[in-house]
């Protein structure tokens, strides 16, 4: 190659480059010397000097005189220098044979094939600024799908510009065409103008992040003549993402592919979600400034919004753990708690972010600093709308009226659900507060207010309510009156409380509201009527919840694949036919009580639907059985509270069974009890203990440092806690109503659910030496021991023996009003008890106090009372321990995921839950005589509560101890063994050794002193000693002499 043309290759290639690196100074000359050394590149040339004349003009449009004003004919004066190109390129085009790229450069992108092979960096950079050009301009011209397809049509080139190493106007008019691409491509989808899909539009963003990947670190700001930061672009694209996620759409895995199986991609797109959204967040934080405090953080509050929609339906029903990758839901809920510290850093006292805080500290089972965000967002909100009441002005961020309600709802129902007595007393509180509120605002002042807005007066009046939240906050108010009820120490003011809670919610249920068959409603509103003894209004109250509704079978969905809300209904009913089962049988109707426990199995049509389909077909070599996914049922979409609620109605269902059939049917059943615990709860000795350090109370992972001290400027605004840690009352599990003794003050009863085979009370032994005692002191007709005529004693009522009445007729039970009868333990008797009428399931209705044979009912049911007595239909107490009443989910009404306790937490109330199965079974055993086997499942019972009290002894935490089990922890290691000893004392009362019983009811005490059903039969042990039908044990031991001693003999002394 000759100098001259070594010399013209050079300055060619420093024209290009010149070009790429946007040094329009130096191109003038570099077009002189490209001329001087090869005048044959006339199209190159024309094209860099039309470049560069376009660029003079684009960036001195005005004048070069400064402080001039442009005149309206300078565009007239000026478009004739440039517009002299254009007969000039199309002369060059038209002649060039030999380069052509030079003839591309000067023409258009048609001639690009994209096949790979090499071009000048410049040919790519005319290639996407022809693309560019054109698509925003059809975009603009309201051709967006011609916009969308030119745009596309600049895609091949892309896998080549995305090196390190790339020119300044490379970079430049990659960037504008990629912005450009991905904007209208959502403006697309938004407005759909066009047909695009959401999975089309991931090319263009997808290209945008590869684009990026390869750039430095700063990656923030706005390009020059870019319409929006970058940013923007950003936040499109986790819009997308967001609308695939939240649509459930097919997510693509490449730019080709648009439907791939679910199980194969929900990973990547978790990925590829949490990839944006980070990239977002740190160009967000980083580019808003702090705001004043009469602005608002528009933009920070507009992605918290969004990152909550997409953790509600990542940590809801349709996602599983396995599909979430590392950490599951909880590593989900997590990272957004760190999003919303992080945010809270770039507003002021959000109220949108606390009411998240307080959401997702509440899943996550951080009670204590979810309840501590709910203070200070209700606090704010007070505050503001005192504001808004007295100036009229609104104010930028304030929560709505509707919002607020859900949100304070959603409080009460946690602290009733979760919390102890102090939280029972907070959760009255805020009722107290919201009832006022709603009083003030009620359905038709509200329709005046909307009057109000369209006359324009809309400063002055706050946002309209729907009524189905009118209906929630009743509902939850109702339930905070409710709770309370039960938890109180003040008898005297129980009934008027229990009036309050049934006035709340039967406003919930007022047809202006919308919620007339809303089950949680409904069964808050029997449950407080049957703890009144009004059993009839509470039976029509559950019935009501009960009726089918004319559309559930038409969007029943029984496949067994992941479906969100599958069986949804038939799941908020378990609860009602649970609590339909118990005031049928506490009026014993125990036939009928025994179908509605069926019914609550049976609605879901199929077991298989319910539980899931088994696995039949043999054997399977061990990673096939791994690999190859269960077919789950509605129960594995439970938590543990609805598992625990289908367990419960499975041992009613066995009690029931023991009171018609006997107890050996019962013991023969137990196994079905363990069988399906298994199934809901898996094997708890198969779950190793993970004690958890005090992280549990620590910031979440990111909130170290300034996040940690920013939790506290957020929540401290009250000096102490919700919780006072080692002395709470029992959590609502507990079920405390039920342990309350019952006088004639008390005016909540005891709903026995598992009570003993029916034996019926004996009558009390009136001699006359019994007249001489006090009248208080009269014992139960099931105690320790009875005198007969002839002196001698028998054994206790609790060994299910058959005892009778002196007549031989079963002894009659007042319940709301009328009498009822309990069958007899033994099989024969309960037969002839059936044959001779008192069938319960023939004609419930009937009445039944035609019959001669029916004895007066007892003493304490003669008195005189405000309401009727509910005995319970088993005399013996000691299932009082049992005693309990269905919970509704807690998710029947709320958008909210599930809590999740952490696993120890959670291991430890599966444990909890075993212990009571273990102790129902023995029980059945005690009553079937077969004591070894009832001893047998208390030591069962006894190893759980013993592996209990290691584990919390080990917890550093401080959240648990022996005698407080936690936030919704359910029975404390101290209550479980107070029952384990209570059932040790009713087993040894059964083997007629009163006072080994006597020791055993005194150790349950001592573990836990308000056991009801230890208290019980201790004081039955004390009243058998006091009326001396039991001889206590002498005062003073017997004297043992000391092996050790000789004492010599009467002969032995005489021959000495």
């Amino acid at each position: 190659m000759s100098r001259e043309h070594t010399k013209a290759a050079h300055y060619v290639l420093s024209l290009d480059e010149a070009r790429c690196q946007g040094m329009w100074e130096v191109v003038p000359e570099l077009i002189r010397k490209v001329k001087k050394h090869a005048p044959e590149r006339t199209c190159l040339l024309l094209t860099a000097e039309a470049e560069h004349a376009v660029t003079q003009y684009a960036s001195h449009p005005t004048s070069s005189r400064p402080g001039t004003v442009r005149p309206s004919t300078a565009t007239s004066i000026q478009s004739p220098s440039i517009s002299r190109y254009i007969p000039l390129l199309l002369e060059a085009i038209e002649n060039e044979r030999i380069h052509v790229e030079d003839e591309f450069q000067a023409s258009d992108f048609s001639q690009l094939d994209g096949t790979g092979k090499e071009s000048a960096e410049w040919t790519r950079v005319c290639a996407l600024k022809a693309s560019y050009i054109k698509g925003s301009s059809q975009g603009r011209a309201g051709a967006v799908a011609d916009a969308l397809e030119t745009y596309e049509s600049a895609l091949p080139i892309l896998p080549n510009v995305s090196s390190a190493q790339q020119g300044k106007e490379l970079r430049y008019w990659t960037e504008l065409y990629l912005m450009g691409f991905c904007l209208l491509s959502s403006h697309a989808i938004k407005s759909k103008v066009s047909s695009v899909l959401e999975t089309e539009t991931l090319t263009a963003f997808r290209a945008w992040a590869q684009f990026w990947d390869g750039q430095g670190p700063d990656q923030g700001g706005q390009a020059a003549d870019a319409e929006v930061p970058r940013r923007g672009v950003w936040k499109e694209y986790y819009i997308t993402l967001t609308d695939l996620l939240q649509q459930n759409l097919p997510f693509p895995t490449t730019s080709l592919t648009t439907v791939y199986v679910e199980s194969s991609t929900r990973l990547q797109q978790r990925a590829e979600l949490k990839r944006v959204e980070a990239k977002y967040e740190t160009l967000l934080l980083s580019e808003v400034n702090f705001p004043k405090a009469e602005d608002a953080s528009e933009e920070v509050e507009a992605f918290v919004d969004i990152v909550m929609q997409n953790w509600r339906v990542l940590c809801g029903s349709n996602w599983k753990e396995h599909d979430l990758g590392e950490g599951g839901s909880e590593g989900v809920s997590r990272g957004v708690l760190d999003i919303l510290y992080r945010a809270a850093t770039k507003t002021f006292h959000s109220t949108a972010i606390l009411r998240d805080l307080f959401t997702v500290h509440l899943a996550v089972a951080e009670f204590e600093l979810a309840f501590k965000a709910f203070d200070t967002y209700l606090e704010i909100v007070k505050k503001g709308k005192a504001r808004v009441e007295k100036t009229g002005e609104p104010e930028l961020g304030l929560d709505d009226d509707e919002t607020v309600l859900r949100t304070a709802s959603e409080c009460i129902r946690a602290l009733c659900r979760y919390g102890s007595r102090q939280g029972a007393e907070k959760a009255k509180e805020l009722g107290h507060f919201f009832e006022d509120w709603l009083e003030k605002h009620a359905p038709e002042e509200n329709n005046e207010k909307v009057k109000a807005i369209e006359n324009g007066d809309s400063a002055r009046l706050g946002t309209t309510v729907a009524p189905n939240v009118f209906a929630m906050a009743w509902r939850c108010i109702g339930i905070g009156h409710a709770q309370w009820a039960r938890l109180t120490f003040d008898a005297t003011t129980r009934a008027e409380i229990q009036s309050q809670a049934i006035t709340c919610f039967q406003k919930s249920l007022s047809p202006e509201y919308e919620s007339t068959t809303d089950a949680e409603t409904l069964f808050a509103l029997g449950t407080i009527l049957a703890e009144r003894r009004e059993l009839s209004p509470a039976i029509e109250v559950v019935k009501k919840g009960l009726m089918p509704r004319r559309s559930s079978t038409a969007n029943l969905t029984h496949g067994l694949g992941p479906h969100p809300g599958r069986f949804a209904r038939e799941r908020t009913l378990i609860p009602l036919w649970h609590l339909m089962a118990l005031l049928l049988s506490a009026r014993q109707e125990f036939g009928t009580a025994a179908r509605s426990c069926e019914g609550a199995f049976e609605q879901f049509q199929d077991p298989k639907y319910l539980f899931g389909e088994e696995d039949l077909g043999g054997f399977r070599s061990e990673h096939l059985n791994d690999s190859t996914p269960r077919n789950v049922g509605v129960v594995d979409d439970m938590d543990d509270f609805e598992k625990e609620s289908v367990l419960e109605v499975k041992m009613t269902q066995l009690v029931l069974i023991e009171v018609l059939e006997g107890p050996e049917v019962a013991v023969n059943a137990s196994d079905e009890l363990l069988t399906l615990y298994t199934r809901l709860f898996g094997d708890p000795q198969k779950q190793p203990p993970t004690v958890v350090m005090p992280a549990t109370a620590a910031p979440p992972q990111s909130s170290a440092g300034t996040i940690r001290s920013l939790r506290g400027s957020i929540f401290g605004r009250h000096g102490k806690s919700i919780r006072k840690s080692h002395t709470l009352a029992p959590t609502i599990e507990e079920k405390p109503t039920l342990s309350r003794p019952q006088t004639t003050q008390t005016v909540a009863p005891t709903i026995h659910v598992t009570g003993e085979n029916g034996i019926p009370n004996r009558q009390r032994s009136q001699s006359n030496k019994d007249s001489h005692h006090h009248e208080k002191l009269q014992k139960r007709s099931d105690s320790v021991s009875r005198k007969k005529s002839t002196g001698s004693r028998n054994r206790s009522t609790s060994t299910g023996r058959k005892t009778s009445t002196r007549d031989g007729s079963p002894r009659a039970t007042t319940v709301d009003g009328d009498k009822f009868f309990t069958p007899p333990t033994d099989t024969q008797n309960r037969n002839q008890w059936i044959a001779d009428g008192l069938d319960f399931g023939l004609s419930p209705e009937k009445p039944k106090s035609s019959s001669p044979l029916k004895p007066l009912p007892p003493q304490s049911q003669q008195m005189t009372h405000k309401e009727p007595s509910l005995k319970p239909a088993h005399p013996n107490p000691a299932l009082a321990q049992d005693n309990r009443l269905p919970q509704v989910s807690p998710n029947s009404s709320s958008t909210n995921p599930a809590t999740r306790f952490p696993q120890d937490q959670e291991r430890r109330r599966r444990k909890a839950i075993l212990v009571k199965v273990w102790l129902l079974i023995s029980g059945f055993y005690r009553r079937a005589v077969l004591f070894e086997d009832a001893r047998g499942a208390i030591e069962e019972a006894q190893k759980l509560v013993k592996s209990l009290e290691s584990e919390v002894s080990r917890d550093a935490s401080g959240s648990v101890s022996i005698d407080h089990a936690g936030w919704g922890g359910g029975k404390s290691v101290g209550e479980l063994f107070g029952d384990v000893f209570s059932e040790r004392g009713y087993l040894a009362v059964a083997e007629t050794s009163p006072y080994i019983a006597l020791q055993h009811f005194e150790s349950a005490l001592t573990n836990f002193p308000d056991h009801p059903s230890a208290t019980v039969g201790l004081s039955n042990i004390l009243l058998d000693i006091y009326t001396e039908e039991l001889l206590p044990l002498p005062a003073i031991p017997p004297l043992v002499q000391p092996s050790g001693i000789f004492t010599p003999s009467a002969s032995t002394i005489n021959n000495l």
